[in-house]
């Protein structure tokens, strides 16, 4: 995979430089029955966040972010179609398909074909590469530094409850280069990207790790 300019000298966070930041994380892999795999998601995490991260492994180790999402309302449904997916054998041959950048790599986002839906395609073709996963909730205010409170009672405050979880998703996935994930340019995390891109020495100086 080639890093697209902007980010060619960046170094990427590791699942170790942020797992302290995580308040949960399920493992699953390819050899166990997706099924049974569901049902141990339904019965042990309890304590979802609204943002959540995708690393995957070959061998178990050498974690790699491959995705960050967040949501407001669908997280476990959001959680349990990855799942589904990754186990999918769609009559696709991946090596012909047309790739599109994402947002930090070149050319690695499959696109939509034989009327699949681009979710279908891109984590079946994750579920074809990989065979160890873990799904990760970020704890966003342990993330942020930000002590919550019991009500927000001014602008500064609504605005933080408001706005992050999508800027908490963009720092992330920008910190670990999250290798499928997408902006929104329009949005919260297009916005927080090219901030970072505009004031990047600030994150670099940055002491949480």
């Amino acid at each position: 995979m080639k890093l697209r300019e902007p980010y060619k000298n960046k170094t990427r966070k590791k699942y170790t430089d942020v797992s302290k930041f995580l308040k949960q994380e399920f493992s699953f892999n390819t050899y166990e029955d997706r099924n049974e795999i569901q049902a141990k998601y339904r019965s042990t995490i309890d304590n979802e966040s609204r943002v959540w991260l995708l690393f995957a492994s070959k061998e178990c180790e050498n974690w790699e972010c491959l995705q960050v999402a967040q949501s407001k309302n669908n997280v476990s449904s959001e959680v349990k179609d990855v799942i589904q997916y990754i186990f999918l054998n769609l009559q696709i041959n991946y090596d012909l398909l047309e790739k599109k950048n994402s947002s930090f790599y070149e050319k690695v986002r499959p696109v939509s074909t034989n009327g699949y839906s681009y979710r279908e395609i891109l984590y079946s073709f994750i579920g074809r590469q990989f065979k160890y996963f873990k799904i990760c909730f970020l704890d966003v205010d342990k993330y942020l530094n930000i002590v919550p409170k019991e009500a927000n009672v001014t602008d500064e405050e609504r605005i933080i409850e408001i706005c992050k979880n999508q800027y908490a998703e963009a720092k992330i996935a920008y910190e670990t280069l999250a290798v499928y994930w997408m902006q929104y340019n329009s949005g919260i995390d297009g916005q927080t990207i090219a901030y970072i891109a505009a004031h990047e020495d600030e994150f670099d100086a940055e002491s949480n790790y």
